[in-house]
């Protein structure tokens, strides 16, 4: 009897303590959404998103074109890349992309760092350090997977290649043109390597996109100085000209057509400096067609410069009060030893100067190149790339400190006049 009332008695308790157990279960399960819906709007102001390449290459020549010699290289296109973008609210983030490179034994750097407002009106502006909109792939550059080539048209994307990123202000309008779109851009800012400083920099894009074609024109220009005692700077001291205030023009125009299985895109590009530094233009064209997961194409692409008459070793002996390099020749002959020794210095320096920065400048380059991509999963490729490259007595892309070694020394004959390049690389992005 005792057993039961002790029974009894106990159930207001159970009841109480299973109520306060529901009301806490129910407080957990409101706190779980709570975290959920933290998370989530967690997952939508803080992205992450990456990309990768990596793979080999190799040339059939001593001397490297475009950084590349008959020594295997697994580092030359290596390049790993994280983007993140911190959204503050719908119209301001934060966006910041970490590059590590294989041929600067993968250091980091930051290839974006940029402030970003959207007016909500088809304005937006980009402040800090952006992609310079010269090219266009310029804004996935580095992004191997979003291309069909193991590596870029180095005649064309060598050009500005130091200048990939600036540091300045990007702004930017898209508005609807009926069912296509039509994107402005207008950026200025300020660029620097080992050789040039570039300066006042503006640049003008404009881009109309089509569900199965884009055109892009572009235009840029800037005032360049010469960065004291840099190779270039002792180059044209031979030729007494300008190294401050250089203007400095780029000009180009893009087309791509994809619908799906064909694919072509072309490009063409002028470069334009004042004095001795090199004007050149350039082109390529690329034909491909999707089979499947495989995707086999073709690219033509040339570059050649067009004022290699500036930068001759005739003109270089002008610049020093000589008549001409036949002048100047002619002292070296003079009766008066003094005089003889001068004139021979002059002429070794002058040589040495000129041989220099026509190997830095002059080109007269064409490349076939011939590719194949497969795509092995969602977001991975397999580039195979094949590059048969020939130059018309310049040097083009090849190492212009041997090339112009060989050619001031009198082993010009040495240069080569072409090479071959295999790539391949697996290229990702995440």
């Amino acid at each position: 009897m005792v057993n039961k009332y002790l029974i009894l008695a106990s159930i207001p308790l159970l009841a109480a303590s299973l109520s306060a157990q529901a009301v806490t279960v129910e407080q957990l399960n409101r706190q779980v959404q709570k975290l959920n819906q933290r998370i989530s709007e967690q997952d939508q102001r803080f992205r992450v998103n990456g990309f990768a390449s990596f793979g080999l290459t190799k040339s059939d020549e001593d001397m490297a074109y475009n950084r590349i010699d008959n020594d295997l290289s697994f580092s030359r296109l290596g390049k790993i890349g994280v983007q993140m973008t911190f959204n503050m609210d719908r119209q301001n983030s934060v966006v910041t992309q970490l590059v590590s490179r294989g041929e600067n034994s993968w250091e980091t750097t930051a290839e974006w760092a940029y402030f970003k407002h959207d007016f909500n009106n088809g304005f937006s502006t980009k402040l800090g350090r952006v992609r310079l909109p010269a090219y266009q792939l310029s804004e996935f550059l580095d992004v191997g997977y979003a291309n069909p080539y193991a590596q870029v048209p180095a005649e064309t994307y060598d050009s500005l290649a130091p200048f990939s990123n600036i540091d300045g202000i990007d702004l930017s309008y898209s508005m609807d043109v009926g069912d296509n779109t039509l994107n402005l851009q207008l950026t200025h800012g300020l660029a620097k390597d080992d050789e040039f400083d570039l300066k006042d920099l503006i640049a003008i894009n404009a881009v109309f996109q089509t569900d199965i074609w884009n055109s892009r024109l572009g235009y840029a220009q800037a005032s360049l100085d010469v960065i004291k005692d840099s190779t270039i700077e002792q180059a044209l001291g031979a030729y007494a000209g300008d190294t401050k205030g250089i203007k400095a023009t780029f000009t180009s125009a893009g087309f791509t057509y994809d619908p799906g299985e064909l694919y072509f895109t072309a490009e063409v590009t002028q470069l334009a400096l004042d004095g001795q530094l090199v004007d050149a233009d350039a082109i390529y064209a690329t034909v491909g067609y999707r089979i499947g997961r495989f995707f086999p194409n073709i690219t033509f692409a040339t570059a050649k410069s067009t004022d290699d008459s500036e930068r001759t070793l005739e003109a270089a002996a002008a610049s020093t009060g000589y008549a001409s390099l036949t002048a100047l020749k002619a002292q070296t002959q003079n009766a008066d030893p003094a005089t003889a020794a001068t004139a021979v210095a002059t002429l070794t320096s002058l040589t040495t100067a000129s041989s220099g920065l026509q190997a830095a400048s002059n080109r007269n380059t064409q490349r076939i190149g011939l590719a194949l991509k497969y795509d092995l999963s969602i977001g991975t490729a397999l580039n195979v790339q094949y590059d048969i490259i020939t130059v018309d007595d310049e040097s083009g892309l090849f190492d212009d400190t041997a090339w112009a070694t060989n050619a001031g020394s009198g082993l010009g004959a040495n240069n080569p006049d072409s090479t071959n390049i295999l790539t391949i690389t697996i290229d990702t992005v995440f």
